[in-house]
């Protein structure tokens, strides 16, 4: 009888540490609710570019078999402790073996695990961003009620997703008739894409200009995206669009959990008139399905209904997710008095 025979232990068994276990990078690969953001490269460079944090994961076992996992970035700010998974506006929430036999069983332990480690360090706040869930079923079923348990309240947000399950040649050929238009009109008029990590600062200095004009928004420091690139996992590529040799536009697509994330991009004021964004799109997709993807994930949208129907013209289709704010787990003097200065704050 070889391993996948044996009969699955129904009992779990929980554990938490500052290091990813040993098949935490295989498993990822085909877990349900995974993506790059749990993946060793990521979470090593949040913790070398955000000193304060300590990254840990909490897992759960069937015998020795991996069943379920979640990461939470831990960090102290005037004296209290926050808790997020995971930072960066990036997805985290519990991720569960795709062939386990009571998926729900795990969330669930996952989530007593946390709630545990919640209370022992009195966290002031903090939030989980579930990522999109694969079954159809489960988005249909909502928020997970383990874990809505441990928030005051619930967002729900939405990002597009493409299928690459057809492959690229196909999805382009089904894409709207505009959009295959417009990248044969990138094409006559001279847009290159390559991968080149180079190109970098420039694509960097597009996204601070743009930065300006996103309210609230904090802009991720040069030194951060270029430890993504720079990861020997290889995990983050940046795809350049050039038009007679001069850099137009660039994406950071990273890669995890059977799905490609166009997480982060910087464009140049003339790249709508070269129309490069969407030749980088058709080569994020074909770079995804080379590599074998499920998904290309082009992100949320923050209801902007131009950016929704762009990416619904290329195949995308709409993904809930959930975010749960976590409920404080202290109420003396020092959070009481946090709280008051930060509705001050928002008041002014």
């Amino acid at each position: 009888m070889n391993h996948t025979d044996r009969p699955i232990p129904s009992t779990l068994r929980l554990e938490h540490c500052e290091r990813a276990p040993a098949d935490w990078e295989s498993w990822l690969a085909k877990a349900s609710g995974a993506s790059f953001a749990a993946r060793a490269g990521f979470l090593e460079t949040v913790e070398r570019v955000w000193p304060r944090a300590r990254v840990l994961y909490f897992t759960a076992r069937r015998g020795e078999r991996l069943a379920g996992g979640v990461c939470v970035a831990a960090s102290v700010r005037l004296g209290l402790t926050w808790a997020r998974s995971l930072p960066f506006g990036t997805y985290g929430g519990p991720m569960v073996s795709a062939d386990d036999p009571d998926p729900a069983s795990v969330r669930a332990a996952l989530a007593r695990a946390f709630e545990e480690w919640l209370s022992a360090e009195r966290v002031a706040g903090g939030e989980v961003v579930q990522a999109p869930i694969s079954s159809r079923l489960e988005r249909e079923a909502g928020p997970d009620p383990a874990w809505s348990a441990l928030a005051s309240g619930i967002t729900t947000g939405q990002t597009h997703v493409v299928d690459l399950t057809p492959g690229a040649e196909a999805i382009i050929a089904e894409m709207h008739r505009e959009s295959r238009r417009v990248l044969r009109q990138a094409e006559r008029w001279g847009v290159t894409i390559e991968e080149d990590a180079k190109a970098l600062p420039a694509v960097h200095r597009f996204y601070l200009d743009q930065a300006k004009a996103w309210r609230g928004h904090r802009p991720y420091p040069l030194a951060f995206l270029e430890a993504l690139v720079r990861h020997p996992s290889r995990f983050a590529r940046l795809l350049v669009a050039r038009r007679a040799g001069r850099v137009e536009a660039g994406i950071l697509v990273l890669s995890g959990g059977g799905e490609s994330f166009v997480w982060w991009s910087g464009a140049a004021r003339s790249s709508r008139q070269s129309l490069s964004y969407p030749s980088l799109m058709r080569r994020a997709m074909e770079c995804a399905c080379s590599a074998g993807d499920r998904r290309l994930n082009l992100g949320a949208s923050g209801g902007l209904e131009r950016l929704e129907h762009f990416k619904r013209s290329l195949g995308a289709a709409p993904r809930p997710f959930w975010v749960y704010h976590l409920r404080p787990r202290r109420d003396d003097w020092v959070f009481r008095v946090y709280a008051w200065l930060r509705a001050t704050r928002r008041r002014s």
